[in-house]
């Protein structure tokens, strides 16, 4: 009898039972946890956000500084300023603690130029009367009179005219304050002479270009004279007091000094102006 093949299953087995599947629904539907609070954190970006927001608005501020405001010997009047802003700038009077903004010291716009150091020569016509040296001015930006500079003191340059070279070259005349109140001593200072030489120090009203000597007078008319002894540098000094009743006085100075080396044996400085204030 021939065999029965055997069935490979055997006995019948049961279907494995199905895994559940997961709820995704459930999953996505859960709100979610809010991050934790974190103090210092906020308090750190806050810092941040600060600083910024200061460092921003210190980089945009406007500025305004008056370096300086001189009376040349011609009379006009050199500015030298700085400012970071478009807007034409205004100076105006002050008094000595610069606590006391004044009017205007001139009626025309002309300190617009944006710039360092930028330097303006007006005439004199173009300030109002009171303006000159010796007075405290400041300068105001043109829209904002909370944007300014501190105050400067109106000073003077009294130098005009050219020397006379000799050995050495051309010696100059200079003084320790070309508008010294009256009642004060002016230091007249002769330099780059001949060393060892002398020179002749004249007073005068006025200027003037008169040929002397190869060189050029440059006094309107000599008062006095004074002789002025050179140090081995080719250097020497006068000391002028001046007289307490002499303000408003305004004068002229140059020296002759005994050169070989310049015509006619003669070397010249340029000319100085002086107010007394």
């Amino acid at each position: 009898m021939p065999l029965h093949a055997r069935s490979c299953r055997g006995q019948d087995q049961e279907e494995p039972e199905a895994l559940p599947r997961p709820n995704l629904a459930a999953y996505t539907s859960r709100p979610r946890r809010p991050p934790e609070f974190d103090p210092i954190m906020i308090l750190r970006h806050f810092a941040l956000a600060t600083a910024l927001a200061a460092t921003n608005s210190l980089t945009a501020q406007d500025v305004v500084t008056l370096h300086s405001v001189t009376v040349l010997a011609d009379n006009n009047v050199t500015v030298v300023y700085s400012k970071n802003f478009a807007t034409c700038a205004h100076m105006r009077f002050n008094n000595g603690a610069c606590t006391q903004m004044g009017v205007l010291t001139h009626t025309n716009n002309i300190f617009c130029t944006q710039g360092s150091f930028v330097s303006v020569t007006v005439p004199p016509s173009a300030f109002i009367a009171g303006f000159g040296p010796g007075i405290p001015v400041f300068m105001v930006h043109g829209n904002n009179s909370g944007t300014a500079s501190a105050c400067v003191t109106v000073s003077c340059n009294g130098t005009y005219g050219t020397g006379c070279v000799g050995t050495t070259g051309a010696p100059a005349l200079d003084a320790n304050d070309d508008c010294p109140p009256a009642g004060t001593t002016v230091d007249f200072t002769v330099s780059n002479g001949l060393p060892g030489s002398i020179a002749v120090l004249g007073f005068g009203i006025g200027q003037a270009n008169i040929p002397v000597l190869g060189c050029n007078l440059l006094l309107g008319s000599v008062l006095g004279t004074v002789a002025v002894p050179f140090n081995g540098s080719g250097a020497g000094t006068f000391a002028f007091p001046l007289p307490i009743g002499s303000a408003g006085v305004v004068f002229t100075t140059q020296a002759f000094a005994i050169d070989a080396g310049g015509p006619q044996g003669f070397s010249a400085t340029n000319g100085l102006l002086v107010r007394v204030l």
